[in-house]
């Protein structure tokens, strides 16, 4: 028995090893894509500001502006 026939095993082993790890993370990814809540109207309007550029939220600041002078 040559040490090349020792190393298949161990490599088979690793492979099986490296295809659960990779089944349990698309699991893992897959239930906590359920679990995760599902963003409503509140969490939409909140996100709105984080996401706007600074020349929109400028312009929309003076339209309030001066709607509120009227």
């Amino acid at each position: 028995m040559t040490n090349d026939d020792a190393s298949v095993p161990a490599a088979d082993a690793e492979q099986r090893i490296d295809k659960a790890v990779d089944a349990i993370r698309s699991m893992s990814l897959d239930l906590a894509d359920e679990v995760a809540p599902r963003p409503g109207l509140l969490d939409r309007l909140s996100a709105a500001p984080r996401e706007a550029p600074i020349p929109s939220l400028a312009i929309a600041f003076l339209i309030g502006v001066i709607l509120a002078r009227r």
